[in-house]
């Protein structure tokens, strides 16, 4: 794998010299008091053309450009600012940004929440941002760190070893009901309870994360219940550009990444690599086995993009993930995780007001047992792959009035050694549309509708509908939406045996779609120098997915689940959002959550959902923001309030138990020496909190860490 990574990258170096330089735009970013803002982020981003300011503010941008253009420009603590010009090729085309200084930049671009670009400040409904520069500053090395540190209602659940993926719960919700995608497509989740494997994810890769809560079916389909999280990963910025590092810390884990970016011309290649190694710790005292068992993994990603023309451009994508777990938890074989994942996009402008985009993607997941049926042997023990193909049309329709809309096919494809005697299918043909009106200038209106035709259950219609007020420094929404959540062929037909425990649980082919009907209301502030938000939701589900126990004559082992529809629940949650920046060095985040699930409906219904009542998070961070050596500090915690969960014994008896609320501390050193290295040390857990009975934190204790980057 390392012979093959170095050739692909000298390959790539060949490629791209194979190609010319074409219209150039140069200019400088400065702020508000004269100064240089170097690292700036330049675009052009119907073009996907990008740059960074070097020390002196100064930036170039090249690329097939003619006539007008829309050129952003933004940098970390301040205002994006936006200007257009008109290109004239053979003479000099130039343009100079003075940038303000503000807590929250509301003029930032976002996708997520309406599918088409909007400035944070102009969409509907509630996002919230966090960009890769801030994952560097407090060392997030996963994506469930980033996930759980930064935003106050997200969770990581405990699995057990082998589950093949990783476990959340957004606002008391879990993994089924979040949907997560990279750059605008879904994941493919595991084998338990379609936990999306987060180790997938290179944070190194990341340049912001967007969470949009709440139920947007409309938009995406099934499972985007209690929420989308969207992945938003880097862009190339300059004709060579790339960064390779390493990380220890204790019980053995390491990280280990390179990534190489280049672009010439209309020709664009990206390459990144990444190993992560962890020995794991602890003894269960429930049985033989690690705590946390020894891991390892790797993944490699490869984009190549072409602009075409003015109009037309295109890329493709390909990532292979690879991850080891050695299991010493009795009954629970060694396993192998592999994805393979593929994309092609294209987009056709066919004016200034009306472009096409088209999208192929298939994403694989396979998990194998090492050591089943004999030490040695490989056994295929799952097999999921998920398929699109999308046509999407976006439209200006006015200066204030643009509509999405298409057409998109999924197919779903499924096998597993563990419940299946043959591979099962599902297909679904889908429509959707979503129009955005500026109905004044401070007046938003969103109105969405999905119609799905579905081979397993039939047809379900889901829609949406938002405002948006914005009167001086306030911001006033309010959101309704309807989301369903489809049966997995796994809930449909699989009869599978639970690894390690005494738990038979069967499919139901009569299995009817979950719905919702989701409310939310929020308020933002926003100031130079401060942002505060709050959001208030309400989500009432029905027909909702379950194991129910089926009684049977005996005692005796296995004990038979079957998934079936169940009464309705409601959760109710109201969060609160601060950012303060008093200086321009000195910045403090935070976030508070109150989670409730209602139980007038169901008390069934509400066993499904374990949410802590209050859960915050906050952050402190001080950085020199010039010279050569800029140093940043960063102290972040996470509260986790009281919980009711359902612990299961070894014998597979189910009891209510009461976890006490506790805190998790981390404090982050970055030190960045003349912008090409970077030095990270810091602890973890850093008031040594364990829980040695229920396990409320997997951590072993207080661990350091340390690490080195080089970029050019």
């Amino acid at each position: 794998m390392k012979r093959f990574l170095v050739i692909l990258l000298i390959a790539n170096c060949f490629v791209i010299q194979g190609f010319a330089q074409n219209t150039l735009i140069e200019g400088t970013v400065k702020g508000a008091d004269g100064k240089p803002l170097e690292d700036s982020y330049v675009s052009i981003s119907a073009k996907r053309i990008t740059a960074l300011t070097d020390r002196d503010g100064k930036f170039r941008l090249t690329g097939k450009l003619t006539g007008l253009q829309t050129i952003r420009a933004s940098y970390s603590g301040y205002k994006t600012s936006e200007k257009e010009i008109t290109i004239v090729e053979g003479q000099k085309n130039s343009v100079d940004f003075v940038l303000e200084q503000a807590v929250i930049d509301l003029n930032a671009i976002v996708v997520t929440a309406t599918r088409s670009d909007r400035p944070l400040k102009n969409v509907p409904i509630h996002t919230q941002v966090v960009y890769g520069s801030d994952l560097q500053k407090t060392d997030a090395i996963s994506l469930a760190d980033a996930l759980v540190s930064n935003f106050p209602g997200i969770d990581s659940k405990n699995l057990s070893a082998g589950s093949g993926g990783s476990g959340l719960q957004m606002n008391g919700f879990g993994n089924q009901y979040i949907l997560i995608l990279v750059d605008g497509e879904r994941l493919n989740p595991g084998d338990t309870k379609e936990n999306v494997d987060l180790s997938r994810i290179n944070t190194e890769n990341i340049e912001r994360i967007e969470i949009v809560r709440g139920a947007s079916s409309a938009l995406y389909g099934s499972d985007a219940i209690g929420g989308v999280i969207n992945i938003i990963t880097k862009k190339n910025t300059k004709a060579c550009e790339g960064s390779i590092g390493t990380r220890f810390s204790d019980y053995g884990e390491q990280r280990h990444f390179v990534d190489l970016g280049l672009k010439s011309g209309g020709l664009t290649s990206h390459t990144s690599f990444i190993y992560n190694k962890l020995d794991g710790w602890g003894s269960d005292p429930y049985g033989e086995g690690k705590l946390v068992e020894a891991t390892k993994n790797y993944s490699i990603g490869q984009r190549l993009g072409y602009q075409f023309s003015d109009r037309l451009n295109v890329t493709g994508d390909f990532s292979y993930f690879r991850r080891v777990d050695n299991n010493t938890t009795p009954l629970l074989p060694d396993r192998r995780y592999e994805d393979f994942n593929y994309r092609v996009t294209g987009n056709y402008k066919l004016s200034a007001h009306h472009q096409l985009e088209g999208i192929w993607y298939t994403d694989q997941y396979l998990s194998y047992d090492l050591d089943l049926p004999a030490v040695g042997d490989v056994t295929k023990h799952y097999n999921k792959i998920f398929n699109t193909a999308r046509l999407q049309d976006n439209i200006a329709l006015s200066s204030n009035n643009s509509l999405v809309a298409g057409i998109e096919y999924n197919k779903d494809n499924l096998y597993s050694a563990n419940g299946l005697a043959d591979s099962k299918t599902a297909q679904a043909l889908i429509l959707f549309a979503e129009d955005v009106w500026d109905l004044a200038p401070k007046l938003t209106l969103v109105a969405g509708g999905r119609m799905t035709f579905h081979s397993e259950y039939h047809a379900n219609e889901t829609w949406q509908l938002a405002v948006n007020y914005r009167p001086g420094e306030f911001s006033l929404r309010g959101a309704y939406g309807r989301g369903f959540r489809a049966p997995t062929l796994k809930e449909l037909y699989m009869d599978f045996d639970v690894p390690g425990a005494p738990i038979k649980i069967i499919g139901n082919p009569d299995l009817k779609p979950e719905n919702s009907n989701y409310v939310s209301f929020s308020t933002e502030y926003s100031h130079t120098n401060f942002n505060a938000s709050v959001i208030a939701q309400y989500n009432d589900l029905n027909n909702l997915i379950t194991e129910v126990f089926l009684p049977s004559n005996t005692n005796v082992p296995p004990f038979v689940y079957q998934y079936q529809n169940i009464a309705k629940a409601e959760m109710l949650t109201i969060e609160l959002l601060l950012n303060y920046r008093p200086i321009p060095q000195l910045k403090f985040t935070g976030g508070y959550t109150w989670t409730k699930p209602l139980t007038s409906r169901s008390e069934e219904a509400i066993d499904r959902f374990e949410a802590r009542e209050h859960s915050a998070v906050m952050t402190g961070e001080y950085a020199v923001l010039r010279g050569k050596y800029r140093p940043s500090f960063a102290l972040q915690g996470k509260y986790y309030g009281d919980d009711n969960i359902t612990w299961t014994d070894t014998r597979g008896q189910n009891s209510k138990v009461k976890l006490s609320n506790y805190y998790n501390w981390k404090l982050t050193t970055l030190h960045r020496i003349n912008k090409w290295a970077s030095l990270t040390a810091g602890i973890d857990n850093l008031f040594n909190y364990t829980d040695q009975r229920y396990y409320t934190s997997m951590s072993p204790g207080r661990r350091f860490f340390a690490g080195v980057k080089c970029n050019w």
